[in-house]
Order: structure tokens, then sequence, then C-alpha cells
């Protein structure tokens, strides 16, 4: 069974900890999470309050965050978070520890929770408010708690360690522990899900039963044709391309109405279109891996979103995603039912950063990890699987190894979450490994400009249009990733604006709300286009031109700006009201990676040499990213099961 566990090793149970990172009978070493012993003494008697009970607010990740505390005379006696909108996963870590480290310590000057640093601070600012208001001094509380290093070491044996708790890393190690194998998984943030939990949630559903597949229509049989008349195809080899020929005539020929789609043809697909610069033999482990992800999920009864569909970057719509949880959280939580059934030997270590890969004999045996309370733990396996990321949140990492991107002067944003600054990478390196395409770095192009979250965007991909600052459009909506990005990337301020319209406008549910957009500016409303314009800052005769422009578009089936072939009844943009949602590129992804072949996920030298017990999946290693990396998990961890 997983056990989760506290700093102490005593267990925490799932209702105590809210379910935010654990998993039903799973054990989770919350190292640190607690707090560590207060370097400056709590303040006691020496503070002074007016007892009662006070409510502070402050900005969290998305938008006001709420708290009570409670004082006596001399004393924080409770604090409480009543309202946030982050996300839950990430976000209830904090919502739990940080008012236990502030009453514990007496102080403000608690250690932030580890990958939820936003909402951490978003309480600490709120309940310094509670302070100020019940007569105390918030200013003189920002000292206190500060916590100090317990400088001891402690040991663990595996017989897998996993570093990262994301998709891949969760997925190797549910696949390992099926297969008898003792995990432990250690991860740098207090939750698990890594990226996943800000991503779409999208995952490829290539094992879809025509009732979860849409229909075939004129438009997808247009896309077929181009992708095996691209300049890719007309100079890959004859026998590959002609075999996805016969499969897509085979198709035709049997008069099936639902959604065509092979191995062969996905690879085909994305190496001709998604602008990766991978070749189509590329992605077939990869279609193989996911269509295995996709069988097993469908045995253990996984929730699918049906009938497939497109995501942003990706036209063909294969994609689905949970219909529990919000944006990647539902993956996981289908986890927590996997593992709680499967009674699986799990130990997760959160908080718990790995700092280096320890050797014996020119193999790895281990990883070390330092714990939020400064205690070192060497962890000692014959295995070790990297799944750490990639390193889409170092800009140093991405500027170093760039090849493609005019990347500004000025500091690069990332849509990831805390932690993927490419250590995996780093460490693998320090013992010779090499990498590979890791100038491949997929920037994700329509994120809210001041939280950089694509949940916050309003609209719907791939249908709404986008306009820049002169109102005007600049690109084919329904292009891929690396095309959009490199149009915006010429636009003033690198700014554009989705457009839509009553029917349209999805704001989805990972997000704060309508309202809440509005208010704080991160979307408009109005009632006519011109009054849509003046909220933008965009010339509105421009834009209203643009606008009727691009209506006729949608109903002709012939974008004569930009080549769009894709329209349907949520493209137009006629009914009030109207709405527009700012947005701008992010860092989102690396391509490359570890030279970590998918036949055996085995970690090789810049010499091509296995290094004996490292093994890499996910980002982290080269050709694999998003969603689908739960797959490369599953498959590297079923190798080692």
């Amino acid at each position: 069974m997983m056990r989760y566990e506290h700093g102490n090793r005593a267990l925490v149970s799932r209702r105590s900890f809210i379910g935010a990172t654990v998993y039903a009978g799973c054990a989770v070493a919350l190292f640190g999470l607690g707090g560590c012993a207060p370097k400056t003494p709590a303040v006691g008697a020496a503070a002074t309050y007016e007892p009662g009970t006070y409510t502070g607010e402050a900005d969290g990740k998305f938008d006001t965050i709420t708290v009570e505390a409670d004082f006596s005379e001399s004393a924080i006696e409770a604090v409480r978070v009543v309202s946030h909108c982050d996300t839950a996963r990430i976000a209830e870590p904090a919502v739990q520890m940080m008012p236990e480290r502030i009453v514990a310590a007496q102080g403000l000057g608690v250690d932030t929770v580890a990958g939820a640093t936003l909402t951490s601070m978003g309480i600490l600012a709120a309940v310094g408010a509670c302070v100020d208001a019940a007569g105390g001094s918030a200013s003189g509380l920002r000292s206190v708690g500060v916590s100090e290093p317990t400088g001891a070491t402690e040991t663990l044996a595996a017989d897998v360690v996993v570093v990262g708790a994301g998709a891949s890393g969760m997925g190797a190690a549910i696949a390992a522990a099926q297969g008898g194998k003792r995990v432990v998984v250690l991860e740098k943030n207090s939750n698990v899900g890594g990226n996943c939990l800000v991503s779409g949630g999208f995952l490829e559903y290539l094992a879809a039963p025509d009732e979860a597949r849409p229909d075939m229509t004129p438009e997808l049989h247009r896309y077929i044709e181009e992708v095996l008349g691209s300049d890719l195809a007309a100079t890959y080899d004859p026998a590959f391309v002609e075999t996805v020929r016969r499969q897509y005539e085979a198709f035709k020929a049997s008069g099936a109405t639902k959604l065509f789609d092979s191995p062969e043809f996905y690879a085909l697909d994305f190496a001709a279109t998604t602008g990766e610069g991978l070749p189509p033999e590329a992605y077939l482990p990869v279609a193989r891996n996911i269509t295995g992800l996709n069988q097993w999920m469908d045995e253990l009864g996984f929730p699918w979103q049906t009938p497939t569909h497109l995501i942003t970057g990706y036209t063909y719509p294969r994609w689905s995603n949970p219909t529990m949880g919000v944006c990647g959280e539902g993956y996981f939580d289908f986890f927590d039912g996997v593992v709680e059934d499967g009674g699986y030997d799990i130990e997760i270590m959160l908080a718990c950063p790995v700092t280096e890969l320890m050797t014996e004999d020119g193999a790895v045996s281990g990883v070390r990890a330092v714990a939020e309370d400064g205690t070192m733990w060497e962890v000692s396996a014959p295995a070790v699987v990297l799944a750490s990321g990639g390193f889409s949140g170092n800009e140093e990492m991405l500027r170093q190894y760039n090849t493609d991107w005019p990347y500004p002067e000025s500091t690069l944003a990332t849509t990831n979450v805390n932690g993927h600054t490419g250590d995996g990478v780093v460490m693998a390196q320090a013992l010779g490994a090499g990498v590979l395409d890791m100038g491949n770095q997929m920037m994700f192009p329509f994120n809210d400009p001041v939280t950089l979250s694509a949940e916050n965007v309003s609209g719907t991909f791939a249908d709404s249009p986008i306009v820049n600052k002169q109102g005007k459009r600049f690109l084919d909506e329904t292009a891929d990733r690396f095309v959009m990005t490199a149009a915006l990337m010429k636009q003033e301020d690198s700014l554009c604006f989705m457009v839509s319209d009553a029917n349209s406008v999805c704001v989805t549910e990972a997000s704060p709300g309508e309202e809440t957009l509005l208010r704080r500016g991160q979307l408009f409303r109005a009632d006519t286009l011109d009054e849509l314009a003046e909220q933008m800052g965009v010339p509105a005769d421009a834009f209203v031109a643009e606008m009727e422009r691009y209506n006729g578009f949608c109903k002709s089936g012939n974008d004569e700006d930009f080549g769009r072939y894709f329209f349907d009844e949520l493209s137009p943009v006629e009914v009030a009201p109207f709405y527009a949602s700012p947005a701008t590129w992010a860092a989102h992804i690396t391509i490359g990676g570890l030279d970590a072949p998918d036949d055996d996920f085995r970690v090789r030298t810049e010499a091509g040499e296995v290094i004996e017990g490292l093994y890499a999946c996910g980002e982290v290693r080269n050709g694999i990213c998003g969603v689908g990396s739960i797959a490369d998990g599953v498959a590297c961890g079923k190798l080692l099961a």
C-alpha cells in the first residue's frame, strides 16, 4: 500500500490532508511541511491583541484569498482560510499548512509551502491584515518563525526511486508497483501532479471506440490529404507514407463514418504539422505507448470526455480529457482509486527535492534529497527514474540552448508550475549524460498576461478569432503552436486578444469566473463591437471591419487572408454580448532532453554508453511532452517491474 507520512513518519489521513496531494492508502512523507523549529522565539506574552475574530484579505494567484483569525490577548489562537480561487491540488497544502505554521510559530516569518508560493504569500498577507486589525504589528511578526535546518541525515531503501510526482513520474511509480516493486517518489513541490495540474488536461485517445469519436467531415478529409501531400511526406520514406495512404483508403472503402486514425497517421501528422522538427518514426513509440495507456485506463474505467476534440495548436480531433476534476487534476483523482484498489507499495516524499544522484562502482545507486526542515535523505535503489520535467521554468537554460526563438531581453515568462527548471538534466549531465534537441522549445501562444495561465483566457480555442493591438487578425487560429507563437512575437508588445460572443465565450471552470476576470481587467465585455474595441484600446473602425470580414469567412468556409478552413457554429462573432480576452505567449514545453531512447528509457552518455541504474521518462528526456507523458512513465515502469 502507499503510505502518507509527516516528517516524523507519523501517518496523515486522507481526510486531514483534504485529498489535495494524498492517494488513499499511500504513504506521503510531508517532510518539513509542518514547519521547522523557529529560529526566533514565539512572541507569546510580548504580543498584545484585542481579543476576537478578524477577517483579512490579500491577493492569491487568481483572486482574493480571505482568512479569519482568532486572537486572545497574547496569541494568535487559530487561522482559517475562508475562500480562495487557486488551483486545488496546488493550493490545498498551503491552505492547510500555512495556518498551522503561523499559529505554531506565532509569527509571519514562516516558510511558504513549496510549489504554492503565491497562495502561501496571500495567506500570510491576509493574516497580517488580521494582526493589524487586532491591534498587533504585522511588520513586527515578519521575522518571527524563520526556520533553521535540522542538520539530520536519514536513509531509505527501495527497489525503484522516481524523481518527480507529475504525469510521467506517477505513471512510472504505479506501473513499477503493479509489478511488485517497492517505490519511493521524491517531489520538489508540496503536491502531486506537476505541470499536469495547470495544463488543459488533454490526452490523445487513440484507442477510442467509434462511439467516442466525432464524425468525419469534408474538412477532416481535406486535412488528411494535406498531411499526405505535405513537404515532409514528399521527402520522407515512401513506404511509411504509403502505409498511411493504404490505411486511409481502406478506411474510406469500408464506409466508416467516424474519425480515422492510426499510430502511423498520428506519427506522420505530428511530424508534418507541429513544427517540432522530428521525423515520423520518433512519434511511433509515443503512439503505441499512448494506445497502451488508453487501453489500461479503459480497463480500469477511466471517465473520458467524448467525443474526442481538437485543442490549441493541434487541429485533428483525437484529444480527450477526464470528466472529473479541473484541468489535469482528474488524472490524479483517478490514480487515487487505482492505488487504493491495488494496495501498491509506494511512498511519496513531498517538498523534498533531489539534489544529487548517488553512484557506486560507476552505476547510479540512489539519490540525495533535502527536506524543507533541512533533513538530508539518502534513498538507495538499483533503479533511479528521472521524471522531473523539462526546463521551461529555467530562463538561463532556455537561452543557452535556444536555436529558434527571437527571445526578448526582458524576463522570459513560463506557464509551468514551480520546479520545472531542468534539475534532472543537470544532475544527469554531472555524470556525463548526453542531451539531444535542446533547442526544440515549445511556447504556448495564448496565456493571461497577468497570471500566465491559459485557463484564464476566455473564448473557444481554434474557433475564436485572434486580433492584435491594431484590431487586426494576424494568423490562422487553427495553426500549430510554433506558427502561432512566431506570429504573435511579431505583434506589438506580443499582445493579442481572443474575441468571442455570447455563443463562444467559454470561460473555463479553472478560472476564477467571468465576473472576477472582468473586475480584474483580464476580460472585456460589451454590448457592441465598438464598445468592446474601446475597452481593448484598439481602433474601433479597424476592429469592427475586421470582425465583419472574418464573419464572412466563417460563412464561406474560406479564409482569404490566412488560409484557414476549419469553421463551425462557434466560429462567428455575431451575438451580443461580445468578449475580448487579452493574451500573450510564454515558455511552455521543452521537447529536447536527456538521451534516453524509448525502447529501454536508459540514460546514455555523450558517447552513447548506458549509465547503469539511471532511467528517464517524460519531458526530462528527448522527444516526449504533455499529458501523454503518463504513457511514457507507465511504459518505463513496466520495464522495471
